[in-house]
């Protein structure tokens, strides 16, 4: 297999409007960043987002435009704001978290939450989503490109992991592009990743990055750079179709639903509930070998009847079991108070 593919040109138009659509999707109430530092909201507007009702791709809510909505209604998430708060900072009084961070991004009008938002993370296997959307975006122009084949000669690269999967590649077997992804996605495999990283040229996944805004990842994998808010795009353009044609884009989300780590976002909400997510973790060592700190993401899509809603959680501690339960637990508190948004217009 070749070692690169040709870069997606996308026109600037295009990337105008995307541009346009990524920050007019909701209504905007943040919050400034810092350890300590939850209580300082920032000034809010709303925007309603016109949807295409369309049921071929049940996972995907194709975003047509937005439109400027009753800015009152920003304050509908106040209270919701204040619980993810006061559960944060109860988490680090107790020592069961060094610091967290949050997205949230109601769907249907209902707006998002940001705690914390721009504080810097590295993302670790959560970057393997953009690398799903890079081999997407090649397959849009050849489709026959997925079915590509690639041997697996080397060795397994799962070892270090603490959440590990019990459906990893195996040495000696063909793979196509396409069964890659999947394992990649869903087994959050190493070395599916890595086979598909060296079966890539560098410029084509650094586009995804470039088009988007978002940082391109330093060649430093512990580096933190990356925020809760700045990650979420990948979802958030996933789910309303807006760089990925509807068929990738379901097809992106579909793999993110058969993920097979159970703990963090997926605990805390009920059996049966759909959720289309990604985690990733990383431990930083000290030099004399000891353990300095352990992060763990998870972000993820729930898809609530009538409440859809996209959580994203970055955190910093000291155990990752611990740290599993802090994401499930607000997980379920997120789950619990998100309901119908009040504006009777449907989206």
């Amino acid at each position: 297999m070749k070692k690169s593919q040709p870069k997606i040109a996308l026109p600037h138009l295009a990337l105008a409007l995307g541009a346009v659509f990524f920050f007019m999707s909701g209504v905007f109430f943040s919050n400034v960043v810092g350890p300590g530092n939850f209580n300082q909201p920032l000034l809010a507007s709303a925007l309603i987002p016109v949807r295409l009702h369309q049921s071929e791709y049940p996972l995907i809510n194709p975003l047509l435009l937005c439109d400027v909505g009753n800015a009152a209604e920003s304050t509908q998430n106040k209270d919701l704001r204040n619980k993810i708060l006061t559960f944060i900072n109860d988490r680090v009084q107790q020592g069961k978290a060094i610091d967290m961070s949050v997205y949230l991004q109601r769907y249907g009008g209902g707006g998002w939450v940001g705690i914390n938002e721009s504080t810097l993370y590295a993302p670790a296997s959560l970057l393997k989503v953009p690398l799903m959307i890079a081999y997407y975006k090649i397959a849009e122009e050849n489709a026959s490109f997925l079915d590509q084949r690639v041997t697996f000669r080397g060795s397994d690269r799962n070892g270090n992991e603490y959440f590990k999967s019990s459906q990893v590649i195996t040495p000696g077997t063909s793979y196509t592009i396409e069964d890659l992804i999947r394992h990649m996605i869903g087994s959050s495999d190493n070395t599916a990743t890595a086979l598909l990283e060296s079966a890539m040229a560098s410029t084509t996944r650094e586009d995804t990055y470039s088009d988007l805004g978002i940082p391109i990842p330093p060649t430093d994998p512990s580096a933190e750079y990356l925020s809760v808010k700045q990650y979420a795009y990948f979802f958030r353009l996933l789910y309303n179709a807006t760089y990925l044609t509807r068929e990738y884009s379901e097809r992106a989300l579909q793999h993110l639903t058969d993920v097979d780590f159970v703990q963090g976002i997926r605990a805390g909400v009920p059996p049966g509930v759909t959720i289309a997510q990604k985690f990733g973790e990383r431990t930083v060592i000290n030099q004399d070998g000891t353990i300095n700190r352990r992060e763990l993401h998870d972000c993820g899509i729930v898809y609530k009847k009538n409440s859809n809603y996209l959580l994203c959680v970055m955190s910093r501690g000291n155990d990752f079991n611990q740290m599993a339960r802090n994401i499930s637990d607000l997980s379920s508190l997120v789950y619990n108070a998100v309901s119908l948004p009040p504006s009777p217009t449907p989206y």
